[in-house]
Order: C-alpha cells, then structure tokens, then sequence
C-alpha cells in the first residue's frame, strides 16, 4: 500500500512465521502437565528467548503466564520503538487498553472490599509490564479504598476527567468501567482520523468499528437475557461509536419484545448473524466473538500488512495465541480431554 510502511511489514512477516502452527497445538493438547507444556514452548521459536531461563520441571502455572505476557509487552514496545512518532499516538491506544482492564480491576476491588493481596497473579502482571511504562500512580492505587483515591493515582493521565464525572455522578462498579471503555473507544475513534489518510484510516476502522458493533451487540443480549434492565438502561451503556450499526438499527435491537425478535434484527439487518450462532443450543456470542475478530484480524494482517493496522492485527492474533496457550494449559490442569479443549482453541 505505501512505501512508509514497507519496513514495518517486513518486521511483522519475521516476527508472525514464528508464531505457534497448528501442529504445535496438536503437540501441546498431548501433554500431561504444564510443565510438559511449558517445556515443549521453550523448544519453539516464539517462546525459547522468553523461557530460556525458566526451569520446566517447578514452574507455576501463573509464573508461566507472566512470562507470556510480558513478551507481548516486549513486542510491542519493540514495534513502538520502531515506528516514527507520527505513528505512536495510534499505537499507544493499544496499551491504553490494558490500563482501562487494570483500572477496573481496581475500581472493583474499591467497590467489592476485596483484598488485592489475594490476587498475586494479576498484581504481578501489572508489575511486569506497567510499572515501567504507564503514569498511573502505582503506589497510590496499590494502596487506594475509595474512587478519589484512583483520581488521584490518575492525575497525570487522560482518564482522571472522565473517572472524575462520574464520581460526581455517583456511579457504581459497572458504570465507572463502562465510562472508562467510553472514554477509550471514543478517543480511539477520533484519533484514527486525525493520524490517518483516508485508505489507511477507513481499513482501521474496519477492524476497530467492527470489534465496537460486536460488543455493542454483545451487550444488548445480556441487558435483555440476563439482566432483564429496561431498555433505557441498556441504551445508556452503548459504546458512543456508530459503525455499520446505525441509530435506527440499534434502536430496533434495543426495544426488541424477544431474543428472538432481537436476533432475527440481527440476522436481517447487520453482517453479524454469525454473532449468535447456535445461541439457542447453549453457545456463548463470546466465543463466536472471538472467533470472528481473530479471522477478521488474520484478513487484515495477510491482506494490508503495509498499513498502520496490520501491527494492530498482529498484536490481536498475538493476543489469540497466548489465550490459545492458556486454554490449553488450563484444561490440562483440570484433566479435560484434548477433544474438549480443543473447541475452545482459535487458530
């Protein structure tokens, strides 16, 4: 598409051929332990600088993650590096995102009472990859118990203003963390016009918008499903970014009298049948949720890798590879047979 992005698409070639293939998985689905897993990724190209010091034989399955994840981080922060500054503010939104589920995860703790100290893997993730890199306040909302607090650990960031109104609303766990993904998605939405020319900017929002329309839907089914709220409740936490759902369509989904009603909207009016398939038989949209983006995200990758997308492709097809790793590690763990894990694997 652009010479500009020739270089970043040779460094994202490189980086995806070292990628886990589908007989790597076969290979992990095999084993008997997470060790055994932990000892098989060492011998992979993707894996064996990461856990290159690891002792397979007494690793913990959360020490393990850690180190996964922390080489996502380092993948990132490489490509950040490599990308001129005109490119960077686009590519800190996909850091921000972390920051917005750390954030909530600590605004629950402030709702819930619960002790952080109980939750050593997630608090030692956020020491492995944040610390160094993000401006919220790590010692002020280790020790926060109240939302000032977080406002305050906050100051030096852009999500102190919105966390700030809705304190003053008084909002609660759920709400704060649909202001936070508000804020995230809207600013996002907005940057992908002011860094990108048009071609650029309309296949980003391509992956982008498309991942807004899912979990908006997602969103309306559970309100009506599960939590049986009204519909202006439901309206009130809709992602403010329209893609290819409109107002009208929304509306539609919204003030649908059934799930029944509400997926023959979907089915009829959107590209996102596929969203709710097999619904009624107990499937979760979730997991066709991921099902598409990692498909949609293979497109854009394969298809457009000299844009400014493709690196936000690769890193959510990373992102699928190391929930791949997990799932199988966690059904290892709980003795699931390779047929049940493998359903659950996205390649």
């Amino acid at each position: 598409m652009s010479v500009e992005y020739s270089a970043v698409a040779a460094k994202l070639k490189a980086m995806y051929s070292r990628f886990l293939t589908s007989s790597d998985y076969e290979e992990m689905l095999g084993k008997k332990s997470v060790n055994d897993i932990c000892g098989y990724l060492k011998s992979t190209p993707g894996y064996s600088d990461v856990l290159s010091d690891v002792n397979e034989r007494n690793i913990h399955r959360g020490a393990m993650e850690i180190l996964l994840e922390q080489d996502i981080m380092d993948e990132y922060v490489r490509l950040y590096n490599f990308v001129d500054h005109d490119k960077r503010e686009l590519m800190s939104f996909w850091f921000m995102r972390y920051e917005v589920e750390f954030l909530k995860r600590e605004i629950r703790y402030i709702y819930t009472h619960e002790e952080r100290s109980s939750d050593e893997l997630n608090q030692g993730r956020f020491d492995a990859f944040f610390e160094t890199h993000t401006k919220i306040n790590h010692e002020v909302m280790r020790n926060a118990r109240s939302i000032s607090d977080c406002i305050d650990a906050c100051k030096d960031t852009p999500y102190a203003d919105p966390l700030r109104r809705a304190e003053s609303l008084g909002a609660d766990f759920f709400s704060m963390g649909m202001v936070l993904d508000s804020y995230y998605y809207s600013a996002l939405w907005r940057a992908i016009d002011k860094n990108l020319k048009s071609e650029q900017a309309e296949l980003f929002k391509k992956l982008v918008g498309s991942k807004i329309d899912m979990l908006n839907l997602m969103w309306i089914y559970r309100g009506k499903k599960y939590f049986r709220f009204q519909n202006e409740i439901i309206f009130t936490y809709l992602l403010p970014v329209r893609y290819r759902l409109t107002e009208d369509i929304i509306r539609q989904l919204v003030n649908a009298d059934s799930i029944e009603q509400f997926i023959d909207i979907v089915n009829s009016s959107t590209s996102y049948g596929e969203l709710f398939e097999n619904y009624d038989k107990g499937r979760f949209p979730e997991e066709n949720y991921r099902y598409i983006y990692n498909k949609l995200s293979k497109s854009i990758f394969v298809n457009h890798s000299e844009s400014m997308v493709a690196i936000y492709a690769y890193l959510n097809l990373k992102e699928v590879e190391l929930n791949n790793i997990t799932t199988i590690t966690e059904g290892i763990r709980y003795s699931l047979n390779a047929d049940s894990i493998r359903e659950h694997v996205g390649i």
